[in-house]
């Protein structure tokens, strides 16, 4: 006989174009360019498995300042389907940014909604003649159920011209969600940390980008190693292992303003007898704010012409 009262696992997404997505899981990392970024990303995880986890996040962040210091805003919404749950959370972020030992110290903060929804009614038992739509456990809705709690998260971040680091907690309330009399969600605490490094090689035209992501709620763990290769500064790939799950292999571009990336994971776990690996689709777009002034477009005042 078992009994089981309660479970963990971890609820926050999982992106194999982490060093891209980062706004996701730090806000200290809201506009840590001198761009108004617009940034998407779609994932299909573990194709040809039924009610799979499907993922859409979307960012916009910007910096700007007030007198001499720095400061950074954003917006994140996130939009995922698995199973028979869906979770959407929609944030805003602020991050207070200070020059530090040649490079930029960001620390962040971010609030929000978080709304998950159980499409009870689509609940089945498996019985010896098929499925039923009756359900003898009362801790498992037989009805559409939601609910919405406040959430929040908070990290710091620091960038240098050779290198980046940063930590983040998320759900930093443990927000809970009650269902009903029976039924209720938990969203854990979550600790991250990420770092990368930008190495010049002998030939400009290339540049390696080793990186690696680390995520825990101190019940379970997961690592991402990863290298990249640059090139020209338009286009990069590289692999990346999350440790005991699956390879990734990783493409980009970057177009003028417009950047796109594509990961593919292959797992090498057990999954991989039910799914043919996971598909991530990631685009950006980035607007100048700081206008370069140029000898076509350098004015002098009228009135020392």
């Amino acid at each position: 006989m078992i009994c089981v009262q309660t479970t963990w696992a971890q609820h926050d997404a999982q992106f194999s174009q982490y060093f891209n997505a980062m706004g996701y899981y730090n806000p200290a990392y809201a506009g840590n360019t001198e761009d108004l970024r617009f940034f998407g990303l779609y994932r299909q995880q573990w194709v040809g498995i039924d009610r799979a986890p499907q993922s859409i996040f979307a960012m916009v962040d910007m910096p700007f300042k007030i007198g001499n210091t720095n400061h950074g805003v954003g917006a994140v919404m996130l939009s995922e389907t698995i199973g028979l749950f869906t979770f959407t959370h929609v944030s805003g972020q602020y991050a207070f940014k200070k020059k530090l030992w040649g490079g930029e110290l960001s620390i962040g903060i971010q609030a929000g909604i978080a709304n998950i929804a159980f499409q009870g009614d689509s609940v089945r038992l498996l019985t010896m003649d098929g499925f039923s739509s009756g359900m003898l456990d009362e801790a498992i809705p037989l009805t559409q159920v939601d609910g919405m709690v406040m959430d929040m998260n908070a990290g710091i971040f620091y960038t240098h011209p050779k290198f980046y680091a940063g930590f983040g907690v998320t759900h930093l309330m443990e927000p809970e969600i009650q269902f009903d009399e029976n039924a209720s969600y938990y969203i854990g605490r979550a600790l991250n940390f990420t770092a990368g490094y930008n190495i010049q090689t002998r030939n400009p035209l290339y540049e390696l980008q080793p990186s690696v992501f680390l995520k825990t709620d101190m019940n379970s763990f997961q690592a991402d190693l990863t290298a990249r290769v640059i090139y020209n500064k338009m286009f990069n790939g590289g692999v990346s292992w999350r440790v005991n799950e699956s390879v990734v292999f990783l493409l980009g571009a970057s177009i003028g303003r417009f950047q796109v990336g594509y990961a593919y994971d292959f797992p090498y776990s057990p999954i991989l007898k039910g799914s043919s690996g996971s598909h991530e689709l990631m685009v950006r777009f980035n607007i100048k704010l700081k206008k370069t002034q140029t000898g076509n477009n350098r004015h002098k005042s009228v009135r020392i012409l």
